[in-house]
């Protein structure tokens, strides 16, 4: 099963055009990166990184060990993990990882289960850690089919769809915070991937998400750093 949809899919991913917008020079310099992304752009992401090798982290439940192997044929490396159950094992799994393998890595900052366009601090506690550049990133594409009872409303680009991957500034998380600033980090971790989803989704004329209008938390932001 796992080869027959790993097979699939980047069959059909073949088909998609994209496009990197604003890519930092940290992403070709050979430097460690960790990508911030929201869970909803996973299954467009997945495709524009196929045999990169970088790490990526499933669940432990039986549909991520289905997740994981096809990850695998990929080109992903693989850890298995949750926010939600033996999550701190998993994220020091993926921190070993980086570091002994000097990869990059991958991780949706809202899931596995929400809320939608909230970080969780597993993220910046990665790229701490591993001493890497954190990019923000964001996607969308021309034509897509949404799942709409999904909590992330995710989507799968359709056949020729034209693809946008942005950017944000690259952030470099100080070795040493207090609880409170590492509050405001995750803050402006989320200020920056909510700006640059909006432009993502303007290169289709599309409409953004309400959840994701930054213009009260961007006022915090700026009052707390």
């Amino acid at each position: 099963m796992a080869f027959l949809l790993a097979f699939f899919y980047r069959a059909y991913s073949f088909f998609w055009r994209f496009r990197h917008v604003h890519l930092p020079q940290c992403a070709n310099d050979g430097s460690s990166v960790v990508y911030a992304h929201w869970h909803g752009d996973e299954l467009l992401l997945i495709g524009s990184c196929i045999g990169k090798g970088m790490a990526i982290m499933a669940s432990r439940s039986r549909d991520g060990e289905l997740m994981k192997q096809i990850a695998i044929l990929l080109g992903y490396r693989v850890v298995r993990g949750s926010s939600t159950r033996r999550g701190a094992e998993g994220l020091k799994s993926l921190i070993n990882l980086v570091i002994k393998e000097r990869c990059s890595a991958s991780l949706a900052v809202d899931g596995p289960r929400g809320p939608i366009y909230r970080v969780k601090p597993g993220i910046l506690k990665l790229a701490q850690q591993t001493e890497s550049w954190l990019v923000p990133g964001a996607a969308s594409c021309s034509s897509r089919f949404v799942f709409k009872k999904a909590w992330n409303q995710c989507y799968l680009p359709l056949p020729f769809s034209k693809c946008v991957i942005v950017y944000g500034e690259p952030i470099k998380v100080p070795k040493h915070l207090s609880d409170e600033e590492f509050d405001r980090w995750c803050l402006k971790l989320e200020c920056s991937l909510k700006q640059i989803k909006v432009e993502a989704e303007a290169y289709f004329d599309r409409r953004p998400d309400t959840r994701l209008d930054v213009s009260i938390s961007t006022g915090v932001y700026r009052q707390g750093l």
